[in-house]
């Protein structure tokens, strides 16, 4: 027996002796990518959002949103949540300032009908109120959203990470190591974690927000040629601005199931149509090749009256008092026009529920900070509690 375990630890030592050269670059990388948050555990992440000191995060590889927001949302399990695609980002948590944790932006880039379904059928608890954007392409059948790869483990990220990241060392990039450690964001010097984050200053806030640092930070996009962009897109009915003359049935019916799942849980569903640039939107009207938005409009209008919960247009952005200049491209509005949207769904709740946002916004404090920004992408910084 001696003798069989003596050979077996001559073995164990070998075999460590042999592995160490390949185990320990491993190690160091794991350790390396972790600290910086680009393969931090999501919990982990989630948990330190919820402090009081501004976190940044966005990785570089892998797409985690729907496990993070998912995650994020049962931790703090809010009373408001604001849920769709990247059109929703801008809603932020001192909209609310009377309870600003009582708020989590819930909404990631690209999502559809089929990735609001999956995170609200990932919730745990019951918020109260859920303000839903809707994307009109949602219910255009030749529109082609993105793709998502599913979603994996930690451990599993871990290792596509390492995989990655070494790629793109032997394929020649350059990254500043040292500043990657010091997981400083650019744009508040608050802590960031993510390779994008602090490299680019982009990510989710606290909150659940977006800093749109490709734009504000890093400078990698310019509004002026995203908006051009757009416009190109609109005027070849392309990407979002896909023609169409008729509001997708099945589309439809899973909006109709998730109205009616918030109605069964006694959630107030506010639902909107997020604003076009003008004269984007100007463009769309008068070409006449996006019918299907304003059937859409009609049936939004009759479901939601239907269910007794809210509903409201602003496709146009008729009383946001906004220009071109207020948007990062053709359908993403600033913060500050965001602010003034939710205070006019506030004003008008205020007849219909006042007793539904009255506890959580002073609307006093919503036109102050407004007549106060000094620039319509960014009213209140990293600032995500009054």
């Amino acid at each position: 027996m001696s003798k069989r375990m003596g050979r077996r630890g001559r073995f164990l030592l070998k075999l460590a002796v042999y592995v160490l050269p390949f185990a320990l670059p491993f190690l160091l990388l794991s350790g390396f990518l972790i600290y910086t948050g680009e393969a931090m555990p999501l919990r982990v992440v989630a948990e330190m959002q919820m402090s009081d000191a501004p976190v940044l995060y966005r990785p570089r590889y892998g797409n985690r949103d729907m496990d993070f927001k998912t995650l994020s949302a049962n931790l703090r399990q809010p009373e408001i949540l604001a849920v769709g695609s990247s059109r929703v980002l801008q809603f932020r948590s001192l909209f609310f300032n009377e309870q600003p944790r009582a708020f989590y932006n819930a909404g990631a880039p690209a999502w559809t009908l089929d990735q609001v379904w999956e995170f609200l059928d990932g919730l745990t608890y019951t918020p109260k109120v859920i303000i839903l954007g809707i994307d009109a392409p949602w219910f255009n059948d030749a529109y082609e959203p993105d793709t998502f790869a599913p979603q994996v483990s930690d451990f599993a990220h871990l290792f596509m990470v390492n995989r990655s990241f070494m790629q793109d060392v032997i394929d020649g990039e350059e990254f500043d190591i040292s500043r990657y450690l010091a997981r400083v964001e650019l744009g508040y010097g608050g802590l960031a974690l993510g390779l994008r984050a602090i490299r680019d200053g982009h990510g989710f806030r606290n909150d659940g927000s977006e800093q749109y640092g490709d734009f504000l930070v890093a400078h990698w996009l310019y509004p002026e040629n995203e908006r051009q962009r757009h416009l190109d897109y609109l005027r070849d009915g392309q990407e979002m601005y896909v023609f169409g003359d008729t509001v997708s049935a099945e589309a439809w019916g899973k909006l109709t199931q998730l109205v009616l799942w918030c109605a069964e849980r006694d959630i107030t569903l506010i639902g909107f149509l997020p604003p076009y640039m003008p004269t984007l939107y100007r463009q769309m009207d008068e070409g006449g090749n996006h019918t299907y938005i304003e059937q859409l409009d009609a049936q939004l209008q009759a479901l939601f009256s239907h269910h007794g919960f809210p509903y409201f247009n602003f496709s146009s952005g008729v009383g946001l008092q906004m220009t071109d200049a207020d948007f990062f491209d053709g359908w993403h509005a600033s913060e500050r026009i965001y602010l003034r949207l939710y205070a006019m769904i506030y004003r008008m709740m205020q007849a219909r529920q006042p007793d539904l946002l009255s506890a959580y916004t002073d609307l006093a404090f919503l036109e102050a900070a407004d007549a106060s920004a000094t620039d319509t992408f960014e009213v209140f910084g990293d600032r995500f509690t009054s």
